[in-house]
């Protein structure tokens, strides 16, 4: 912050999330008996107000009262560790609520923004616009605006918040979960447009985003590709001053990534754009600045200041943030470094004809090929080829044109889309289809998908990151000879992807049987695969799915498809996308090598 901004204390902060919906009689009772401060006498320790919540003051919280917090069930109440010089408050939830320090800066072109789940990022998107007014912590006694942007003074953010302020800023946003657009708009995808169309370019996003074929269809008959596409070009065509996108890679496959990045550049010009994100291919194509969101998930969120997208994503995954001597993890990200590939001398688990399934307007041919115990297998391509009708026939949720699958083969399927229209908690859920109480829930599926904190939420209720956690353990909690799951990198942070990761080979060496993964993030396939399955083809007409093949061979094989090349960053290893046309990329294409990693 600027000059005028108060310094905070030169050592470590402690402060007290505390969730009352869970606290109950017995929490009460543990924070009052064992607050060190209560012990000792003094009256700043865990009280009751008179509204009957539990309550400790910022200024009181330290170190020791861990000892409480490790006591208390259900995760009631956390204390947290906010690091020293961290920045200004900008926004609190409720006493002892989650805290967020700062804000990114809105300047002309594109910032990305990337860090966990439930760190703030949505809750900078809704302060910058417009949609949560800051109250820089005073729960009680909102500040007016004057007072608000006195905190920001001498910053890029001041000048925006007085625009802000004065009606002077109009932002277009594009929500996370655009799976659920279907449930409040029921029209056709060029009467949507038409309805958001302030600049007249409707028909030009049709042709950038390759809209034209579903242009007449219905929302609610479109992929989640399709539909992504559809939010974007939504977004983009409203005449605004700023744009917020929020994670719009999911669904869509690299090469549609790129030209989403190349569509934004055409439509944003001399704009504000702010873009949040898990793909770091994305952001790194799309990003002019970076800003990191780093703190303790639920509890408290900090913004870093500006960099370089190149630099910001490095640090970020380092988990050391240079500039401002912050350690914002204790161990790097290794999201790069492709695990052991397990070989192939398995238990064949299921071996499938060549398939065929056709539809009225589009046609899918599969070879065949051969699933092996403990095996982790890759399924990626474009959009629109049949990956998900694949999945489909092997489940049983489509009957072949011709060729058979094993009908004695019990199959675990989790969908693209995910389903919150259950009407209970997640425990419930579960409950309904597991047993939960076993030790083997607990140890394989409970603890490492962190469910605990979830079981009392409704599940309607549950974030777009939470349900597809919750998604992808019922599937893995099931009695299966093989597990399928489609799209589960949607709305999972890297860390989040890195710990799915780690879990499922867990899972596939300990139970034995294979897992089949469909999704577009490469790195997380080429991480976590032991073999891989490309689909080819002409996108909504027809798509041909190749026999399973070594991960690098068809990594390569796709994006050749797709035109583009991936070199290794000098710093850390991570791929990244090379600019087309660039030396490097003419480079790769002549030497076959699309990914040079």
């Amino acid at each position: 912050m600027g000059d005028g901004h108060s310094q905070v204390a030169q050592k470590d902060k402690y402060v007290a999330i505390i969730d009352q919906d869970k606290v109950t009689d017995e929490v009460r009772n543990i924070a009052l008996r064992y607050d060190p401060l209560n012990r000792a006498g003094r009256r700043e320790g865990f009280h009751v107000t008179e509204n009957g919540e539990l309550h400790i003051d910022d200024e009181a919280v330290i170190e020791e009262h861990k000892i409480v917090a490790n006591r208390i069930p259900n995760d009631a109440i956390k204390i947290v560790r906010l690091p020293a010089e961290r920045g200004e408050l900008v926004h609190q939830y409720g006493e002892n609520g989650f805290r967020l320090y700062e804000l990114p800066a809105p300047v002309k072109g594109t910032v990305g923004l990337l860090g966990r789940n439930g760190i703030g990022k949505s809750t900078a998107l809704r302060i910058l616009g417009g949609t949560l007014k800051p109250n820089l912590g005073a729960v009680s006694d909102e500040p007016d605006w004057d007072t608000v942007i006195r905190e920001f003074r001498g910053t890029a953010v001041q000048n925006y918040l007085e625009k802000l302020r004065d009606g002077g800023v109009s932002t277009a946003y594009k929500p996370q979960q655009v799976d659920r657009i279907p449930d409040r708009y029921d029209g056709t995808v060029r009467e949507l447009l038409i309805v958001r169309d302030e600049r007249n370019l409707r028909d030009k996003a049709i042709e950038r985003l390759n809209l034209e074929h579903i242009a007449d269809a219905f929302v609610d008959d479109i992929s989640g590709g399709e539909l992504q596409r559809v939010a974007i070009a939504a977004t983009l065509v409203a005449d605004v001053d700023a744009y917020l996108l929020d994670e719009p890679s999911s669904y869509l496959d690299v090469g549609q990534r790129l030209s989403v990045a190349r569509t934004l550049e055409e439509f944003v010009e001399d704009k504000m754009v702010l873009v949040v994100d898990h793909d770091l291919v994305t952001l790194d194509v799309v990003s002019d600045d970076f800003h990191a969101f780093f703190g303790d998930p639920a509890g408290f969120g900090v913004v870093s200041r500006p960099l370089s997208a190149r630099r910001g994503i490095n640090q970020f995954l380092e988990g050391n943030l240079r500039d401002e001597n912050v350690r914002i993890r204790d161990t790097p990200i290794d999201f790069l470094r492709p695990s052991a590939r397990q070989e192939m001398d398995g238990i064949p688990i299921l071996e499938f004809p060549a398939l065929t399934k056709k539809f009225q307007s589009f046609s899918l041919g599969v070879e065949s090929g051969t699933i092996f115990g403990k095996e982790i297998l890759g399924i990626f391509g474009r959009n629109g080829l049949g990956k998900t009708t694949f999945a489909k026939l092997l489940a049983g949720a489509l009957e072949p044109d011709e060729g058979r699958v094993d009908a004695d083969i019990n199959i675990s399927y989790k969908p693209q889309y995910l389903d919150s229209s259950f009407d209970g908690t997640v425990v419930e859920l579960f409950a309904g289809q597991v047993d939960v109480y076993t030790r083997a829930f607990e140890t394989e599926i409970q603890q490492p998908f962190d469910l605990e904190p979830l079981f009392d939420l409704v599940v309607g209720e549950l974030s777009g990151g939470e349900l597809q956690r919750v998604s992808i353990a019922l599937a893995l909690a099931r009695d299966a000879d093989i597990y399928l799951l489609d799209e589960p990198s949607a709305y999972l942070d890297v860390e989040q992807r890195m710990s799915f990761a780690a879990t499922l080979r867990q899972f596939v060496n300990r139970n034995g049987a294979p897992c089949l993964i469909i999704d577009h993030d490469l790195l997380l396939l080429d991480y976590v695969s032991d073999r891989a399955m490309v689909f080819e083809g002409e996108s909504g007409v027809s798509g041909v799915g190749r026999s399973p093949q070594s991960v690098r061979k068809g990594i390569n094989r796709f994006l050749k498809i797709v035109d583009v090349t991936f070199r290794k960053d000098p710093n850390t290893g991570r791929p990244r996308a090379n600019k087309p046309g660039s030396q490097k990329d003419r480079e790769q294409k002549a030497s076959g090598n699309y990914y040079a990693v």
